[in-house]
């Protein structure tokens, strides 16, 4: 392993002094390094271990399957039973949108160390990542709620796709490409999340909704949401003693446990939110038409970015 000194300064994480694995080896060799101490390999787990749970007790169960007892059983019912417990396409939405976050961020940390066009690469796709899922709780939200001033309804979600897509997505890809140095950079991003926090917290705003066990689950997630941010901007506790929480323990690791608490809580919020018996309403297409749009769109913008980083010189 290498210390910060052996690595270009794009690749360092502030505070973190060593663990750092060599460049330029074959793609094998970082597919590999999951099974070895480096300091990315808890980012790597901490959110790879929690997408293959999401997968088996969340969306494989929605789409047509029971579990019992921790054992994935398909049923044994007939048609016509299952479509009485048919599947929720609003909350399979925010399922998958959880597993892209979960997937592409385990990736990323995985193999964006190989060289500094890697490094770009991966992390672009984490911001996507990033992005869709907003882009799936907002749409998951929009999708179910039961009240809806008429303002809200038509501007819900191209707002959203502003938010998210342009203000979080497009500046975070921006300033990661042409200014990855930038001292404000993180603080920018983290207000881009505040905002977008906000606007999805818009469908669950009823007055004359009393309070039950899905807001309370809609709370905890926002109060998870709080906490992962103090440890992502304040990089704590890495700060306050370099080089001891190298491997174990530093402020991002401990992010990624907060956003899988976010996560938790919010799939347990959107089954209580869904009712099982749904329609094909024009928000529900109008989502699904949201989800698929952002993904064409942010995979444009990796590859535009992708090819202008590839033109540029990174100290």
């Amino acid at each position: 392993m290498l210390s910060h000194h052996d690595v270009p300064h794009l690749l360092k994480r502030s505070h973190v002094v060593s663990g750092y694995r060599p460049l330029h080896q074959p793609r094998h060799f970082y597919i590999r390094s999951a099974f070895r101490a480096h300091n990315e390999v808890m980012n790597v787990w901490t959110h790879f271990v929690p997408a293959i749970l999401l997968f088996i007790f969340y969306l494989y169960p929605g789409l047509g399957h029971c579990r019992h007892f921790g054992t994935i059983i398909p049923k044994k019912s007939a048609i016509l039973e299952w479509l009485s417990d048919r599947p929720r396409p609003a909350v399979l939405l925010l399922h998958v949108g959880i597993i892209l976050l979960l997937f592409a961020s385990s990736m990323a940390h995985l193999m964006h160390s190989r060289s500094e066009m890697d490094h770009i690469f991966w992390f672009l796709v984490d911001f996507g990542g990033i992005a869709l899922f907003g882009i799936a709780i907002g749409a998951q939200r929009y999708s179910c709620a039961e009240r809806m001033e008429t303002f809200i309804h038509l501007t819900y979600l191209p707002l959203l796709m502003l938010i998210v897509l342009g203000l979080q997505f497009f500046s975070s890809s921006y300033l990661f490409v042409f200014l990855p140095l930038w001292k404000r950079r993180l603080e920018l991003r983290m207000l881009s999340c505040l905002v977008l926090a906000f606007w999805l917290n818009i469908p669950l705003m009823n007055p004359n909704a009393e309070e039950d066990v899905s807001l309370r689950l809609h709370s905890r997630s926002f109060q998870w949401l709080l906490i992962s941010g103090i440890f992502m901007g304040a990089q704590v506790p890495e700060r306050f003693a370099p080089g001891v929480f190298d491997i174990f323990g530093y402020g991002h690791q401990l992010f990624h446990l907060c956003v899988n608490m976010v996560a938790w809580n919010l799939a347990d919020a959107a089954d209580l939110d869904c009712s099982a018996d749904w329609h094909w309403t024009p928000r529900l297409v109008a989502s699904l038409v949201t989800f698929v749009t952002s993904i064409l769109f942010i995979a444009f913008i990796i590859h535009q970015m992708v090819k202008t980083a590839s033109k540029r010189k990174y100290e």
